[in-house]
């Protein structure tokens, strides 16, 4: 039997606690990394699902809609789905219009519906930053599944590195180096790259993943903000509009 090679020292936990100090800090290190970005991908999965499905189906109800109003009965009882807060917050802006332009009465109807058109940009940027906080939660903690499938590689080269230094420094007194005396050492070391690729791989995956979700989801609330809108501007104009 190969002496560098004993039955112990070949499964992947042997290797692992066979290594140096720094080696296993770095492995340490990545193990952590690794526990929290799947931590972050399992929550985000089941997140993503729940909007998904509240999303969808709210929204079978809003395109059968005859007016926002109609749609707000149905949306309370989903209120953290992104179409009921657009609703939600379109609807709050909508009110406060309102109510600034119940002191203009004596002016003439078709002039107040001009008034109103006018602050339909109002609308609009209340919607644009309700769906940018929506956006900011989704995107919450996928940055550092960025920073793991940044780091992480690094990180386990560093430790290889560091392992291969140490291997040619224990040899170099010694006047005949052959293969077989620093192969163990090398062998060790690239374990470091190989913890640092298992971190790394998923974490990019999944962020890339998600990321594609949220712009979706980005895209959708932008397509019903525009639909929302043009509720109002139906609305406002009275109606005559709908004809």
């Amino acid at each position: 039997m190969d002496p560098y090679l004993p039955p112990n020292s070949t499964g992947f936990f042997s290797i692992i606690f066979g290594l140096g100090f720094f080696a296993k800090i770095i492995v340490l290190i990545l193990v952590v990394f690794s526990i929290i970005s799947w931590a972050i991908i399992i929550k985000k999965f089941f997140v993503f699902k729940r909007v998904k499905k509240n999303n969808d189906f709210l929204y079978r109800f809003f395109k059968d809609r005859k007016s926002v109003a109609e749609f707000v009965g149905i949306a309370d009882q989903y209120p953290n789905s992104h179409l009921a807060k657009l609703v939600f917050a379109g609807i709050e802006e909508w009110r406060r219009i309102i109510k600034d332009n119940q002191t203009n009465k004596q002016v003439p109807a078709p002039e107040q519906a001009d008034s109103l058109i006018k602050l339909l940009p109002n609308i609009n940027e209340t919607l644009e930053r309700t769906t940018s906080r929506e956006i900011d939660w989704l995107e919450q903690n996928l940055g550092f599944l960025a920073t793991t499938g940044s780091v992480a590689p690094f990180l386990g080269l560093l430790g290889t590195v560091w392992g291969i230094l140490s291997a040619f420094l224990s040899v170099r007194h010694i006047p005949v180096v052959t293969l077989q005396v620093i192969a163990p050492g090398i062998s060790d070391a690239l374990v470091t790259t190989v913890v640092g690729l298992l971190v790394a791989i998923p974490a990019v995956v999944a962020y890339n993943y998600y990321i594609g979700k949220v712009k979706n989801f980005a895209n959708e609330m932008d397509r019903w903000s525009l639909e929302i809108t043009g509720d109002f501007r139906k609305t406002a104009l009275g109606p005559e509009s709908k004809n």
